[in-house]
């Protein structure tokens, strides 16, 4: 009797939390609840529910695996960390989710990559309509462009046409339009969605964002006349910062990784954050390992360091000083061991460091296709056997530090950039402008698919949304460091050349350090 009126009670409390369990799951429980104290069973009863609802499930339908998941992690004692809650985890730039809009259920939703490299026709089309739909319904959700509601009066708020509308009429006047900025014919722009094309004028507009080019998914207003919509400004889509976006994802995991959900709700990893002030990330790119005079800036660098170790150099190319060629492999494997035999002469690093190893234009291995495999395994083999905690990422990579969103890319990106922008004028502030682009667009490479080659089924590889806590751009640029919209956008500069820099993150405190090996240390 007593334990029917227990599983009586488990299945109140699982009805109450919109969950189906069966009879199965609930003498399950039950039996692993006769041990405790009546008068706790309900408070017990209420943790396992709320450890079974973190699983984030598919379907509302409890199985017995999720009961002994809730029940691992009850028994869990309460200052540690659950399996999947990690402090860092390096995450593949082939497994990250995509985030996409369903048109069906009229909201945003998170699919899971596999990796597959091997893409149809249908899918490049997909890249271009995806990156389209997901800026228009952003943008249709800011206060200035949502749809007014019916029964409002509102004169302050924007509709936005699609280009639909506009090839159905003969002129209109003061339009507002979203599109991808495409060339269809030579030196001819066009502004193009998924409802049709439409030629655009140029010649007369006001450009409000700078590093605007083909590719682009741009927001206009102009005028429609004669089958030409003649711009009278243009500029980037609106965007948002991070806690508006997730907002629309509840607790959903949206950044990648094997936790159930987002890692940014996890009061433990806060805690643990918070109360390890001082922990850093390093970034340096261009660390060329044939050159003795870089290796010996690194050890020195290593040595200020060793009292008190990063938890991880996040490393990236180009790792040789001369372009590609037949020897390039030998070179690299060499030179890394020489790096190895560096690191290993500081075992305070060597056993409290990860070491994340980027790859570059110009390294060995994968095409130049984002995003792109990372350094060969047998390249690197004996730095791995003698610094265990190194990482092979690809590029882009994300990384999680507690409850930090960071993604790395290497790439000299402003180059291109630059070189295809609209308009640049002479004042232009190049490292804000492109914090704004990648931004605005959610996307690293906000350019067309010739410019910049994507797999067509990986280009949530290179998708920022929700916008993390920052980006990292190893450019051939000079160092910067910008903040736009609350996100960090950064560049470690060349650390090969100049004065030697890197840049310091200190996630606790959530800020960026610029640091240098000066000129005059060399020997």
């Amino acid at each position: 009797m007593e334990n029917e009126r227990l599983i009586k009670t488990v299945q109140t409390a699982f009805k109450l939390s919109g969950l189906n369990i069966n009879r199965k799951c609930c003498l399950h429980l039950a039996r692993q609840l006769r041990n405790i104290d009546a008068a706790e069973h309900e408070h017990w009863i209420c943790r396992i529910v709320e450890y079974v609802l973190a699983q984030d499930l598919v379907e509302p339908c409890v199985s017995v695996d999720h009961i002994k998941v809730a029940l691992k992690e009850c028994l869990r004692p309460s200052n540690s960390l659950q399996e999947t809650e990690t402090i860092l985890n390096v995450l593949d730039g082939f497994r990250v989710p995509k985030i996409k809009y369903d048109v069906t259920n009229k909201k945003f939703v998170i699919e899971q990559s596999v990796p597959n490299l091997f893409s149809e026709p249908v899918d490049k089309s997909l890249v271009i309509k995806e990156r389209l739909e997901l800026l228009w319904h952003r943008t249709m959700q800011n206060e200035l462009f949502a749809p007014v509601k019916f029964g409002e009066v509102d004169t302050v708020r924007v509709k936005l046409r699609q280009i639909e509308y506009l090839l159905s009429l003969s002129e209109a006047k003061d339009v507002y339009v979203i599109g991808m900025l495409a060339q269809l014919t030579e030196r001819q722009y066009y502004l193009e969605d998924a409802s049709g094309y439409v030629k655009i004028d140029l010649s007369q507009a006001d450009y409000q964002a700078h590093l605007i080019t083909e590719g682009c998914v741009v927001l206009v207003r102009g005028d429609y006349e004669d089958r030409v919509l003649v711009v009278k400004t243009i500029g980037f889509p609106p965007s948002e910062t991070s806690t508006e976006s997730r907002a629309r994802f509840g607790t959903a995991n949206t950044f990648g990784g094997h936790h159930p959900v987002s890692l940014k709700t996890s009061e433990k990893l806060r805690n643990f954050e918070e109360n390890n002030p001082d922990e850093m990330i390093v970034f340096i790119s261009e660390l060329w390992v044939d050159d003795q005079i870089v290796l010996e800036k690194l050890k020195l660098m290593l040595e200020e360091f060793s009292n008190f170790p990063p938890v991880a150099f996040v490393i990236c190319g180009n790792f040789l000083s001369f372009p590609p060629n037949v020897t390039s492999s030998q070179k690299l494997k060499e030179g890394f061991k020489r790096l190895a035999d560096i690191i290993a002469g500081y075992p305070e690093i060597v056993q409290n460091s990860k070491f994340v190893l980027i790859p570059g234009p110009h390294d060995p291995g994968a095409p130049r296709i984002f995003p792109r495999a990372p350094i060969p395994g047998y390249v690197v083999e004996d730095f791995i056997k003698a610094i265990p905690k190194t990482v092979l990422a690809t590029n882009p990579c994300r990384i999680q530090y507690c409850t930090k969103e960071i993604v790395v890319f290497r790439e000299d990106i402003l180059t291109k950039l630059c070189r295809n922008t609209l308009y640049l004028p002479d004042d232009a502030d190049i490292p804000k402008d492109y914090a704004k682009s990648i931004i605005s667009q959610s996307h690293l490479t906000p350019m067309a698919l010739p410019t910049v080659p994507i797999y067509w089924k990986h280009d949530q590889a290179l998708q920022l949304y929700p916008t993390p806590d920052l980006i990292v751009v190893a450019d051939q640029f000079e160092p910067y460091n910008t903040e736009y919209n609350e996100c960090f956008v950064v560049n470690p500069g060349v650390f090969s050349k100049n004065d030697f820099p890197f840049k310091v993150y200190i996630p606790g405190e959530n800020k960026i350090e610029d640091s240098e090996m000066e000129k005059e240390d060399q020997s």
